[in-house]
């Protein structure tokens, strides 16, 4: 039995503003950072849960994750799968826990995780990641303008937050959204389960013509966004209505086209890999999503969109691009530049915190 030390480390991170989707305001970012080592090797995964959107607390993320660690010091390397097996009620912690005993394994294969995680695939991952822009701006002006600066920044994709206002409003934002980006740029909607049947179609139906690629959660629910997925103009796409894999599994099955995966909040990368296998078999595409995590949870999700470009037919830019909207970090990431991000360079996720 190879012993294992487990650290749980709480972070705190405040946002450089208040960002309100789906009607929640989020002003700061609390979980912790799961720390895995043995044999002198280290690897970090994270556990945050978000109020107001995770079916679990930070407490029961917590409880969880202490309960986990007594036991792999008691047990080591032996009861680890048992014990990951036995979390999916806890996602979050699971995520954390699976997420740094990933990281371990990478690193000690001398390997960058996305690499680990397609090993045996014909295809190797690639070193950098296309990722989407975010835009929450309330007014339609201000919109168009972010809309405008991504392109000018570099982006090929942007994804612009709608719920939040009237539906009128929101039609307006989101031709604005258009005008800014010219015709070539890819732009994606995410509702976050705010609207219902009625004002998602009708909102959908009016801004059909303005080239979108998809619209995340317009309703909540699988079964509701199935119903507007039938009758809507624009593609939609599942994301936090899927809170696990059997939630994706019956998300392809009644039809739903694109799967937005948060490593994070469904359990780790393994989980998330194994969705996007599972799409990939029936056609439908996946884009890798951060939960506003800190740099660890978004250098895991980085090597899972590496992880999954690999594996995947045709590549899409994934939703990566959030460490700056906080004011501090628990470590470094590369930047984005034009509207790429490139793996941490080293083995694993190929970032450690300094605490």
């Amino acid at each position: 039995m190879t012993a294992l030390r487990a650290e749980l480390h709480p972070f705190r991170l405040a946002l450089k503003a208040p960002l309100v989707t789906g009607g929640v305001s989020i002003r700061f970012r609390a979980g912790f950072l799961v720390a895995l080592s043995a044999d002198g090797i280290t690897g970090w995964g994270e556990a945050s849960p978000l109020p107001g959107w995770s079916r679990t607390s930070l407490l029961d993320t917590e409880t969880a994750l202490r309960s986990v660690s007594d036991d792999l010091v008691r047990g080591g390397e032996a009861v680890l799968d048992t014990l990951l097996a036995a979390m999916h009620d806890t996602p979050h912690a699971r995520a954390g826990v699976a997420g740094a005993w990933a990281d371990l394994q990478a690193r000690r294969s001398e390997q960058p995780l996305a690499g680990r995680l397609v090993a045996g695939s014909i295809c190797a991952p690639a070193s950098e990641v296309a990722v989407n822009a975010l835009i929450a701006a309330p007014e339609p002006s201000e919109v168009e303008q972010a809309a405008h600066d991504a392109v000018e920044a570099g982006f090929k994709a942007v994804k612009l937050k709608v719920g939040a206002v009237d539906p009128e409003v929101d039609a307006g934002r989101i031709r604005a959204a258009r005008a800014g980006l010219g015709p070539a740029a890819e732009l994606r909607l995410d509702a976050n389960g705010a609207w219902d049947e009625h004002t998602a179609l009708n909102v959908l139906g009016r801004v059909y013509d303005c080239g979108i690629a998809y619209c995340e959660e317009p309703v909540a629910g699988i079964d509701a966004i199935a119903a507007v997925s039938r009758r809507s103009p624009i593609p939609v796409a599942a994301d936090e209505s899927i809170r696990g894999e059997s939630d994706a599994g019956r998300a392809l099955d009644v039809g739903v086209s694109t799967l937005i995966v948060k490593p994070q909040a469904l359990g780790g990368p393994d989980v998330a890999l194994s969705i996007a296998g599972r799409a990939h078999q029936v056609g439908a595409s996946v884009t890798v999503t951060s939960f506003l995590d800190s740099a660890v949870g978004v250098a895991h999700a980085l090597h899972v969109a590496a992880a999954v470009d690999a594996i995947a037919p045709h590549r899409r830019a994934h939703g990566l691009a959030t460490a700056g909207l906080l004011s501090a970090d628990v470590a470094d990431l590369p930047p984005v530049t034009a509207g790429v991000m490139s793996l941490p360079p080293g083995y694993g996720i190929g970032v450690a915190p300094a605490l």
